[in-house]
């Protein structure tokens, strides 16, 4: 049955289209062991490798300018390890869609609930901070199979005949989607009942954010999650994911941070943007392989564009960060 959509999102051919191959895909792969979708997933992902030039360069581009040390060879290398990772992730949506409670304790290994149960009896609200690593979508589907759930903000899908699922796997044991447009209002509620509220922070801002050092570059940032966090002096909780040689996928909470304080509005969002932004940053650096390096992330450029991006913080902001940029 086709889901209705919204009065005002009258779906197009495409969307029909897409929708018909959702319904087609998810009907076969929905239905398949857990290791033959990961091994489909990392076949598709390996095709697009070799049919996919723009994506190709996108990802080559990004890692060589990461300071991540690598050969050409390494790079390369890389490069095809993520392109089978994500081909991976995105087809086992699939199958986690229609994953049974006991299936996702076998596949999705969970670590470091106790930092999360720490920052939620304390009751003030907490940031809850991750990056397009690993497997985001797993992250947020297992704390809540075990009853951590947030609201995380996100956007809507441009289909609107696919958006009902997306957000009914995304809400499925409780968790709760905080919509972009007019995101300000639903946040504080939540935060102010006490709940954490996700966010990944690792997309190019354009020209709606702030300049940060990240893979030895400045990335332009969003800096809502930093200006929260500074302003109602909140915890901010990392967790990230990765994938097991076995085929699972590991979820860990770190242990929660406070982001420093001074009274400066704008520098203390600065600071806590890069701070969260390291922590990123870190996780990145211990295993490249599962970031999405497709993403245009450093496609926002100091004093470029029309109109202007928001100017390099000032030195002794830059200064201040403990251990020093490079």
């Amino acid at each position: 049955m086709t889901p209705t959509p919204p009065s005002d999102l009258r779906p197009t051919l495409r969307h029909r289209l897409e929708y018909g191959l959702f319904r087609l895909l998810d009907g076969v792969i929905g239905r398949l062991p857990w290791a033959t979708v990961q091994a489909l997933g990392e076949g598709a992902g390996t095709l697009f490798y070799l049919t996919d030039p723009r994506h190709r360069r996108i990802v080559r581009e990004n890692m060589r300018s990461a300071d991540l040390g690598l050969s050409e060879t390494g790079t390369r290398a890389l490069s095809r390890a993520c392109f089978r990772h994500f081909g991976s992730l995105f087809v086992s949506l699939l199958r986690l869609r229609r994953a049974t409670p006991e299936e996702l304790d076998r596949w999705i290994k969970v670590e470091g609930l106790e930092h999360f149960d720490a920052v939620q009896a304390a009751g003030r609200g907490f940031i809850q901070l991750t990056g397009h690593y690993g497997n985001w979508e797993a992250v947020a589907l297992a704390q809540s199979r075990h009853g951590r759930t947030i609201d995380a903000i996100g956007r809507e899908l441009d289909n609107p005949l696919l958006e009902p699922i997306s957000l009914a796997f995304r809400t499925r044991f409780g968790n709760r989607v905080i919509l972009k447009d007019g995101a300000m209002r639903d946040t504080l509620k939540a935060l102010k009942a006490g709940r954490g509220v996700g966010f990944l922070l690792d997309q190019d801002a354009l020209t709606s954010g702030v300049f940060v050092r990240f893979l030895g570059q400045w990335a332009s940032t969003f800096s809502t999650a930093g200006s929260l966090a500074a302003r109602y002096d909140l915890p901010v909780l990392p967790v990230f994911s990765w994938p097991n040689p076995d085929g699972t996928t590991t979820v860990r909470f770190e242990p929660p941070f406070q982001v420093p304080v001074t009274g400066d509005a704008a520098r203390d969002a600065w600071v806590a943007t890069q701070l969260m932004t390291a922590r990123i940053e870190a996780q990145i650096r211990k295993d490249p392989r599962w970031w999405f390096w497709m993403h245009r992330r450093f496609k926002t450029r100091p004093g470029e564009g029309h109109p202007l991006p928001a100017p390099l913080p000032p030195r002794e902001w830059v200064e201040s960060i403990q251990p020093p940029l490079v």
